[in-house]
């Protein structure tokens, strides 16, 4: 015969509390002593206390349906040098973008809050987020940042997008880069292109972990030797001023690429020069914006990651989950795939242009 659930009243009568207490103290509230919730928390695991799943979701669905009697904002932390980057550059208009759709679907409001630009250093916007009583911070793509970089972690949800602040230990979202290699590579594969050259920032596969890297020499033992091009990492610098074309022409000329795949959309031209030059060779982006889409290739699907983040700092918010995370996570999000064009754009375009001559 089962024995008996055991109910949150149970636990509250063994403990000696209220049985708000122990609801309380069961969702890790911060307004009950951490010595207090610890102990309950003990007791009910001892207890054989577990949740009701069908309860839990009809107390979800209530605080999610009832009016809030003030807009509770998620705070999105940018720290871009330029600033025709937020409103320009695909990257960050479509996490924007992404983030403040999710935030008011779940009845939140999306702020954003520029570091070196609105708040000269993080002491000085850790006491707006207070004073604001905000609780969910978004770090929203930075751009790299080594600099020293505080905040009362313990009170905030915290969330980033992409690897970026690297030190700071928190729940991440950002798009599956390796399955974006093996999209692209079967698909060249398929039409009959095998010489595929990846070429990647250095700089920024060292930041990121060496994905796009991980994802290219994972198909190592399905490419055969004669095919096999070493990826090409070329040196562009935490300014992105240097200009890296004339090496990746150079390294796409030795190996005979007769495909680069980049997310670096500047890659075109030295497709471009290839062909000029009567060697074929196309480009496929690996972050396709609007003036590369032609090209098909990957669509990172930086809308959805900003929408994941605010699901992953509303999540936090709601269980009271703050600060570091001793075991943080990181949520990978699926890119889309472009169709490639069987003709490649620029030897069309190069094509049409001696036509007009």
């Amino acid at each position: 015969m089962d024995k008996p659930r055991v109910l949150m009243k149970d636990v509250a009568k063994v403990a000696g509390v209220h049985q708000t207490t122990v609801s309380l103290a069961l969702r890790n509230h911060p307004s009950l002593p951490k010595s207090t919730r610890e102990r309950i928390q003990k007791l009910a695991d001892e207890m054989g206390y577990r949740p009701d799943p069908a309860l839990s979701a009809l107390v979800a669905y209530r605080q999610a349906t009832k009016n809030r009697p003030s807009e509770q904002v998620i705070a999105w932390i940018i720290n871009v040098r330029d600033p025709k980057g937020v409103s320009e550059h695909h990257v960050h208009r479509d996490l924007l973008a992404g983030a403040k759709e999710r935030a008011t679907e779940l009845g939140y409001k999306l702020d954003t809050f520029w570091l070196g630009h609105e708040y000269k250093d993080s002491k000085s916007l850790n006491r707006v987020l207070q004073a604001r009583g905000i609780q969910g911070v978004i770090f929203g793509a930075f751009d790299y940042f080594d600099e020293p970089f505080e905040l009362d972690w313990e009170q905030y949800s915290l969330v980033k997008v992409n690897p970026f602040p690297e030190f700071l230990e928190f729940d991440s979202v950002q798009t599956n880069q390796i399955e974006s290699i093996r999209l692209v590579h079967r698909k060249l594969k398929e039409m009959g292109i095998h010489r595929i050259g990846l070429a990647v920032s250095e700089f920024e596969e060292e930041h990121k972990h060496f994905t796009y890297a991980s994802g290219f020499y994972s198909l190592r033992r399905e490419i055969p030797a004669e095919d096999w091009i070493e990826p090409h990492y070329f040196q562009h610098g935490a300014d992105y001023k240097e200009d890296v074309r004339p090496a990746a022409l150079e390294w796409a000329r030795e190996n005979k690429v007769e495909a680069i795949i980049s997310n670096w959309n500047n890659m075109a031209d030295v497709a471009r020069s290839m062909l000029q030059e009567g060697n074929e060779c196309r480009f496929v982006p690996l972050d396709a914006n609007k003036r590369s889409l032609k090209f098909g290739g990957i669509d990172q699907n930086h809308h959805e990651n900003g929408r994941r983040a605010v699901d992953m700092a509303v999540g936090q918010i709601k269980t009271f989950r703050r600060g570091n995370e001793n075991t943080p996570c990181t949520t990978l999000v699926s890119p889309k795939f472009l169709k490639i064009p069987e003709q490649c754009p620029i030897k069309e375009e190069l094509a049409q242009s001696l036509v007009s001559q």
